[in-house]
């Protein structure tokens, strides 16, 4: 199963961006997505922004994986809800899991 993380542009420079999630900022690719602006909502998945998502339905969805996860999709560690990858301590997340 894959997942895809909404996460907001907070800097942009041709077809680099990077994008923040909970505190956690990663570099990502816009490639597939010209039209793509600073403070834009994007679904993240590998490294690659891969679809524009409105902000109130990103801001849902986290919303939504904290509570799946009991909280730790923000928080620190594993969950103990299989969601592992949701949590910056979880490998799930491609390109949002924290450089080692």
């Amino acid at each position: 199963m894959c997942l895809a993380i909404p996460a907001k542009i907070v800097s942009i420079d041709n077809q680099r961006a990077t994008v923040e999630v909970g505190g956690l900022t990663r570099e990502a690719s816009v490639v597939l997505l010209p039209d793509a602006g600073l403070g834009d909502y994007v679904l993240m998945h590998a490294g690659f922004a891969i679809s524009l998502v409105d902000e109130d339905e990103a801001l849902e969805t986290i919303r939504l994986f904290e509570q799946l996860a009991g909280g730790s999709f923000l928080g620190e560690g594993p969950s103990e809800t299989g969601l592992d990858g949701l949590s910056p301590g979880g490998t799930g997340l491609d390109g949002l899991s924290p450089a080692e």
